[in-house]
């Protein structure tokens, strides 16, 4: 689903899809927080190489899309994967040209400086969106904080995660009615 619906048109979260995406928020922020916290030594010392950080990386470069797409309402598709994708392999091409370089640290702070990103806005939007129920999709609820403050309706959009079917399965529990 790649449409915008009206406001009014989602089941905002009941509880156990609030108490989901806050527990997915604080994953995110805490993922940051490590990132950020220790600068200087991944510079140093250089990106770890392990399961875990591949992994972290794999994850970040595909969520960016639907972070960018959904959190701005634009529709660039995979313009920003490539232009991420692009920017690592030049990043990797200067570093390699030179073998005896000690430039990797310059891998490690862009790996850093877009995944700071995308972990942050994704893990600010899980937790916004379970304090101001934001109905559907977390990454709109910086719009849908801007329209409750501003006294203006935001669009809303069907999450493309599974969190589509824990709302979806909570709205049909009796203890929620």
């Amino acid at each position: 689903m790649n449409t915008y619906l009206e406001s009014g048109s989602i089941e905002p979260p009941r509880i156990i899809g609030r108490i989901v995406r806050l527990l997915l928020g604080i994953i995110c922020l805490d993922l940051v927080w490590q990132i950020v916290d220790d600068i200087p030594g991944m510079i140093d010392r250089g990106w770890p190489v392990n399961f875990v950080s591949i992994c972290t990386i794999a994850l970040g470069f595909y969520l960016i899309k639907p972070v960018v797409n959904l959190g701005f309402s634009v529709k660039w598709a995979w313009l920003v994967q490539l232009s991420i994708f692009t920017i690592t392999l030049l990043t990797l091409g200067l570093v390699w040209q030179d073998k005896d370089s000690q430039n990797w640290e310059y891998i490690t702070a862009w790996l850093m400086l877009w995944m700071t990103y995308v972990y942050g806005h994704l893990g600010l939007s899980f937790v916004l969106s379970a304090i101001i129920k934001t109905p559907g999709c977390e990454m709109r609820s910086i719009p849908h904080l801007w329209g409750i403050l501003s006294g203006h309706k935001s669009l809303e959009h069907h999450c493309p995660g599974f969190i589509k079917s824990i709302d979806h399965w909570e709205s049909k529990l009796k203890i929620n009615r």
